[in-house]
C-alpha cells in the first residue's frame, strides 16, 4: 500500500469503524516502538531542561530531538531530505549559542527558532512545501501546532489499544500493573500529604523515611518528564494525520487590481516626496530648513522609530497586495516604487541611527535595530523577486535569512561589543555609562568591565564599590555550578569575578 502520492496521503482504514491515516495506524501498531522511543525522550528532556533552560545540556537536547526525529522517519520508512540539512545545522547552533551566552533575549528567541526550525524541518520532510506561498505556509504551522495539541490523547489512547489488543498474557499483565502504579501514584499525591498532616506520629515516622526526597524535584521531573513524552508522541502523531490542505488553492477570491493600483500609487506618491527630502536634507546633509539649533544627532533620532514601523507596515502591504489582488503589470510596477522607497526609508533610519550612535555611542537596543533594519532589507528584496517570480520561495527565503542573520547576531553577544564599542570611543569617563553595563545586560560584560581603570570616571569611589559588589554577586551565586548547568558566559562571568576579587584583597 502506498502510504504517499504528490506529499499527500489519501488511504485510510478502519478501526472501531472509525477512519484513520495509515502512518498514524502504524504508530498504534507499534507502539513499543514510538512509545519507548517518546519515554526515553522524555527522559533525556528532563534531565537535559529541568531547571536548566541554557545550560551545556540544552544543546544536547536539541541534537537528541534531531536524532530521534529521524529514527521515527526511518521507522515510517521516510528518508532524510537532502534540503533538510540547513535546518538541522540551524538548530545545533541555535542550541550552541544558548550555551555560549547568559543573555535573555537570546535565549528566549534562540528557543523560538528552534522550534520554527524544526516545524519546517519535518514538514519539509513529509509534504512538497517549495509549491506553498507566504500566506499558505504560515497557515499551516498554525494548523500542525492544532493538531499537535489536539494529538495529545494519542499516546494514552495508542497505549490503551495496544494493551487491551495484545493477545500475550505477559504483555497484558505488564500492562495492568503499569497503569495500576500510574493510578496509585496520581492518588498518593494528593492522598499523603493529608495522611501526612492528619497524623503526627505517622508524619514523623514517615519523614524519617522520607526525609532524603526532596518531593519538590521528584514532582518538577515527573512533571518535565510528562512534557517531553507527550510532546514527542503527539508532535509525530500530528504530522502523520497528513490534514493539511492541498497545493496552492485559495478559498478567497482574488480583489479587483484597481483598488490596489488606487491606494498603493497614492500611497507612492507620497513616498517619493518623503524619499527626495531624505537624499536632500540627511543624505545631502543640507541645513537649509533645519530648525535652529537642532544637530543632525537630534533630527536624526528624532524620526528612526517612525521610519522602521512605516518599513515594517511597507512590507506587509507589498505582500497582502501580491497576495489579494491579480498579477497586474502597473500594480507591480506601484509595489515596486513603494519598496524602492522603503529601501530609501530604511536607509535613512540606519544612517539615523549611525548618526545618533556617534553622539550617545552603543547599546544593545542600538544594536539590535541595526540589525532588524539589515534583516528587513534582505526581506524586501526576496519580495521584489517573488512579484517578478511567482515561483520564488519567498517563505524558504525569509526562512534562510533570518536563520543566518540572527544566528551570526546570537555569537556575537552584543552586550559585550557594545561595551568594547564605547570604551574605546568614549571621550570623557562617565560612571553612569558603566552602570548601564552593571546593572542592565547580561554577564557577557563581565569579563571586560574586570579589564576596566575606574581611575578618572566621575564619582569613581562609589563606582568601586558598585564594582565590586557586582563581581561579589556573581562569584556567590555561580560557585560550585555543575555540568548539566554549565553556561560559557557565567563560567567566563565567575573566573573574571573571582580574578578581579582576588586582586581587591
Amino acid at each position: 500500500m502506498s502510504l504517499q502520492s504528490g506529499g499527500y496521503q489519501y488511504a485510510v482504514q478502519k478501526e472501531d469503524g472509525k477512519k484513520e491515516a495509515p502512518l498514524l495506524g502504524r504508530m498504534r501498531e507499534d507502539y513499543k516502538f514510538f512509545g519507548g522511543l517518546s519515554v526515553a525522550y522524555g527522559i533525556i528532556f528532563s534531565f537535559c531542561l529541568y531547571k536548566n533552560l541554557h545550560g551545556i545540556t540544552f544543546p544536547v537536547c536539541v541534537a537528541v530531538t534531531i536524532a530521534v526525529s529521524i529514527l521515527f522517519l526511518h521507522r515510517i520508512n521516510f528518508k532524510l531530505a537532502k534540503r533538510s540539512m540547513p535546518y538541522i545545522i540551524g538548530m545545533v547552533l541555535l542550541g550552541i549559542s544558548t550555551a555560549y551566552t547568559s543573555s535573555f533575549f537570546f535565549h528566549f528567541f534562540n528557543v523560538v527558532g528552534i522550534i520554527l526550525l524544526f516545524y519546517v524541518f519535518m514538514i519539509h520532510q513529509f509534504y512538497n512545501d517549495c509549491i506553498w506561498d507566504f500566506p499558505g505556509y504560515f497557515r499551516r504551522l498554525l494548523i500542525l501546532t492544532g493538531t499537535t495539541a489536539e494529538c495529545l490523547q494519542y499516546p494514552v489512547r495508542h497505549g490503551i489499544s495496544q494493551a487491551t489488543g495484545n493477545k500475550s498474557e505477559k504483555s497484558r499483565t505488564a500492562a495492568a500493573v503499569g497503569i495500576g502504579v500510574a493510578v496509585a501514584a496520581g492518588l498518593l499525591c494528593i492522598i499523603l500529604p493529608l495522611l501526612l498532616k492528619s497524623d503526627i506520629m505517622f508524619s514523623k515516622m514517615f519523614g524519617q523515611i522520607l526525609r532524603y526526597i526532596n518531593f519538590g524535584t521528584v514532582i518538577g521531573v515527573f512533571f518535565v518528564f510528562i512534557i517531553g513524552t507527550l510532546l514527542c508522541y503527539s508532535f509525530f502523531a500530528a504530522l502523520c494525520k497528513y490534514n493539511f490542505p492541498k497545493g496552492r488553492e485559495r478559498e478567497m477570491k482574488y480583489c479587483h487590481p484597481l483598488i490596489g493600483i488606487t491606494f498603493a500609487g497614492i500611497i507612492s506618491i507620497i513616498y517619493v516626496l518623503y524619499c527626495l527630502i531624505q537624499i536632500m536634507y540627511l543624505f545631502g546633509r543640507f541645513k537649509i530648513g533645519l530648525p535652529e539649533g537642532m544637530t543632525y544627532s537630534q533630527y536624526a533620532r528624532g524620526g528612526f522609530w517612525e521610519l522602521l514601523f512605516v518599513g515594517i507596515i511597507n512590507f506587509f502591504m507589498v505582500l497582502l497586495c501580491m497576495y489579494l489582488f491579480q498579477e497586474n503589470t502597473v500594480l507591480k510596477g506601484v509595489l515596486t516604487v513603494i519598496s524602492g522607497c522603503t529601501f530609501i526609508m530604511l536607509l535613512s533610519a540606519a544612517y539615523r541611527m549611525l548618526l545618533y550612535v556617534r553622539a550617545y555611542h552603543l547599546t544593545f537596543l542600538r544594536i539590535l535595530v541595526l540589525w532588524f533594519l539589515a534583516v528587513l532589507a534582505l526581506i524586501m528584496g526576496g519580495v521584489i523577486v517573488s512579484m517578478y517570480r511567482r515561483r520564488f520561495p519567498l517563505f524558504q527565503y525569509i526562512t534562510a535569512v533570518v536563520g543566518v542573520m540572527y544566528i551570526a547576531f546570537s555569537f556575537t553577544r552584543p552586550d559585550a561589543a557594545a561595551l568594547r564599542y564605547n570604551l574605546e570611543h568614549m571621550q570623557e569617563k562617565r560612571a553612569e555609562d558603566l552602570r548601564y553595563f552593571l546593572y542592565s545586560t547580561s554577564l557577557d560584560c563581565a569579563p571586560e568591565i574586570a579589564k576596566i581603570d575606574l581611575e578618572g570616571y566621575d564619582d569613581a569611589g562609589w563606582l568601586r564599590e558598585e564594582v565590586h559588589d557586582y563581581f561579589h554577586n556573581i562569584s556567590k551565586e555561580y560557585d560550585g555550578v555543575f555540568f548539566r548547568k554549565a553556561n560559557y558566559s557565567e563560567i567566563r562571568a565567575k573566573l573574571a569575578a573571582d580574578e578581579y576579587l582576588k586582586k581587591q584583597e
